[in-house]
């Protein structure tokens, strides 16, 4: 059975090399080995262009969905295998697949991807919550990861390819529910083993986990009005409850605060989403965007307040900015009552403006602090009318988050101190 394999890449440069090295190392004989080149700005190509690859480029970024498809056309054999740029298969791993195309019912097969590094809390977070494979089983999976896997063309062919509008994620698992719609069987072979090389930090990790499901989400429609908007909030309060649970119960306490964090920061990320797709514009991301932000925020809401509206001289690109700092105002007193360290409330403010916009500012995370604690009531913000506030949502989050840490602490009493210490020790970690 011929197979022919390519890895879809953008700016991969630091791993790609690895990869290309294992795969010519398969003892499973490759018909031709294809890389695709989403548009990279590194020095991706440059690496590429040492080895015996036939090189497909892209001028500008396309997607990932977008990047298979080229492949497919490109690819005349029967059976297609794809492997992600910074994953590193073991020399057996395509030998492992192939071994499961016993029945021409079987369209795919994939392996199972294992995380090279778990030295920081980040990457261990990864291991345990962002896994890419089925466990130690030989199963049939709900899907196939398209970071390792083998397929058969024509199967790909008449499911129509990959739906181009998924530029980072979820085109595997679209693809996969449309091959079994057409009868075809899937399979996971735990023992084709593949090894992934990233490294996390406290933006990577959080922004990589919303945008693996951020597409699960549009499909839905959880951003088509405010409505369906408060159910995405509320996911994002459960998520993060689940994680607790799970990684309390396993005595994982290093990862607990990363997932009181994601309830906070995958809210934010969908607020900047929601607002953005309402405004038509994307938002202002420098530094002095959001200075201005926040002192036009709380100026007037100091200057205005015998008045019902609060006035406004920001314009609204920088709408999110302004509910990003009234939504930490608001919960500032909330979150003061429960935790009492200041020096927790600082890595909190800190850490939110890093993982979400990273931003590291230390004097602006400070200020932050220090209106917070000094006007400890912010409620007006919701309660009175300004242009470029979402005040339903702020309440309604605010609101909900104030549930969900009082439910918390009711179901694990000492989930206060442990979160503290997990915070503690990400930042000591950070300043080592």
């Amino acid at each position: 059975m011929k197979v022919s394999l390519y890895i879809p890449c953008f700016n991969a440069a630091k791993t790609i090399r690895f990869c290309l090295e294992a795969v010519f190392k398969q003892t499973y004989p490759l018909k031709e080995v294809l890389v695709v080149d989403d548009g990279s700005t590194d020095k991706t190509v440059d690496v590429v262009s040492r080895y015996p690859v036939r090189l497909v480029r892209h001028k500008k970024n396309h997607g990932l969905a977008a990047a298979r498809n080229i492949a497919i056309k490109n690819i005349k054999t029967e059976f297609i295998a794809s492997l992600d740029a910074d994953c590193v298969p073991e020399t057996d791993w395509l030998a492992q697949l192939m071994k499961r195309f016993g029945s021409p019912k079987i369209v795919g097969v994939g392996g199972k991807i294992l995380e090279t590094y778990s030295s920081t809390v980040f990457d261990s977070w990864r291991s345990v919550h962002m896994k890419q494979h089925w466990g130690e089983k030989k199963t049939l999976p709900n899907f196939l990861f398209g970071s390792n896997a083998v397929f058969r063309k024509k199967a790909l062919i008449k499911a129509g390819l990959y739906n181009e509008k998924f530029k980072t994620n979820y085109e595997d698992v679209d693809m996969s529910a449309r091959l079994k719609k057409n009868d075809g069987v899937l399979v996971y072979e735990p023992r084709a083993i593949a090894h992934h090389f990233k490294n996390d930090n406290i933006y990577s990790i959080l922004n990589s986990y919303w945008k693996w499901n951020i597409s699960y989400y549009q499909n839905e429609k959880f951003y088509r009005n405010t409505k369906n908007f408060t159910f995405k909030i509320k996911d994002n309060l459960g998520l993060a409850n689940r994680y607790i649970e799970e990684d309390l119960s396993s005595r994982r306490y290093q990862l607990i605060y990363l997932d009181f964090l994601l309830a906070l920061h995958h809210s934010l990320r969908d607020l900047e989403y929601f607002i953005s797709q309402k405004n038509k514009m994307q938002p202002d991301y420098v530094l002095f965007a959001f200075w201005l932000s926040l002192l036009d925020l709380t100026f007037f809401y100091h200057f205005d307040s015998g008045k019902n509206r609060l006035s406004t001289l920001v314009p609204k690109k920088s709408a999110f900015l302004q509910n990003l700092f009234a939504l930490n105002l608001i919960l500032g007193r909330c979150i003061g009552e429960i935790f009492k360290s200041e020096d927790f409330k600082r890595i909190l403010y800190k850490h939110l403006l890093l993982s979400v916009y990273k931003i590291d500012s230390t004097n602006l995370s400070e200020k932050l602090f220090l209106l917070v604690d000094l006007h400890k009531n912010w409620d007006g913000l919701f309660q009175k009318k300004q242009p470029n506030l979402n005040t339903p949502f702020l309440k309604n989050l605010s609101l909900n988050f104030q549930k969900w840490l009082k439910d918390l602490i009711l179901r694990f009493p000492h989930i206060v101190e442990i979160i503290k210490m997990s915070a503690e020790n990400i930042e000591n970690s950070a300043l080592s």
